[in-house]
């Protein structure tokens, strides 16, 4: 309001088209400063710009948002990656929150605050599909049972094979390890998992007759797995908590449609966007046609 007082008392002095030159303004908005002067005095000048300003994202886009929020749990971050390549529109992140503000979608919901460890200042990553992959199983519960899925994820691509398993047993081990094998469509040469009971001596010696490298990581250092960890958080976010299944057998039937839609369709953040099966496509272009 001080510039627009200065701005009214230079066009009384020197004219109204003095006042435009002056300050680089269109003589129309001097001259309504200048009215609104003399009508109301210094509170005629305050900003009249309303408090909602209208959206210019059309109504279309505003939907993918709220459907990327409410829907797909997406942050701003995954929403603007995903307005890119599936519906071809570029938004900014900064204008993606702000429409989630204004639909009056709630934030997501956080997970157990983690206990803070020293910052990891390089991440590994091999250069070739095969180089290392890693074997966790997580604990699920359906329909008040506990249940068992075994994991194997590509260090290189982050392509993964899901399994469900009634036991956590070495019988349960060596049968994901056959599936995996006949999943994964390159040559693997070294698997890596931890110590639990479940991968005993003897499934370390079927490995390596299988001419793969074995290697147990340290005793509780979850870290030196931490791509399939983090792959484990993701299972309970996106598909876990998302469905509820009355028997093992309609989980484990769903199970294959969700690795599906995890190396195919979603694409992640630590691959600059990319899906694993595209991750895969730019190292072995031949294994992803075949």
């Amino acid at each position: 309001m001080k510039q627009r007082l200065g701005v009214v008392a230079y066009a009384l002095e020197h004219g109204l088209k003095g006042a435009s030159r002056r300050f680089g303004l269109d003589r129309k908005t001097v001259r309504a400063w200048v009215r609104r002067w003399r009508a109301a005095g210094g509170t005629g000048l305050l900003p009249r710009y309303p408090t909602n300003r209208p959206t210019r994202l059309p109504d279309e886009v505003v939907r993918c948002i709220e459907h990327a929020r409410r829907d797909l749990r997406y942050g701003a971050p995954r929403t603007q990656i995903w307005l890119r390549r599936v519906h071809k529109r570029t938004v900014s992140i900064a204008t993606i929150q702000r429409t989630f503000r204004k639909l009056g979608l709630p934030r997501l919901a956080r997970g157990r605050a983690r206990t803070p460890k020293p910052r990891q200042l390089t991440l590994f990553e091999k250069p070739h599909p095969g180089d290392s992959v890693q074997v966790d199983v997580k604990v699920v519960k359906i329909a008040g049972q506990k249940a068992f899925q075994y994991t194997a994820l590509d260090d290189c691509t982050r392509l993964r094979v899901l399994r469900l398993y009634r036991r956590q047993n070495q019988v349960s081990s060596l049968e994901f390890f056959a599936e995996l094998r006949k999943a994964f469509p390159f040559p693997i040469r070294q698997l890596q998992n931890d110590n639990g009971s479940e991968f005993p001596l003897a499934f370390s010696l079927s490995v390596q007759e299988a001419g793969i490298r074995h290697r147990y990581i340290r005793p509780r250092r979850p870290q030196q797995n931490g791509k399939v960890e983090r792959s484990h958080r993701i299972d309970s976010e996106e598909f876990w908590s998302q469905r509820e299944f009355p028997t093992f057998t309609a989980a484990a039937a769903a199970l294959p449609e969700w690795e599906r839609v995890y190396n195919f369709d979603r694409f992640s953040m630590a691959l600059h966007g990319l899906t694993p099966a595209e991750k895969l496509a730019t190292r072995c272009p031949a294994e992803t046609a075949a």
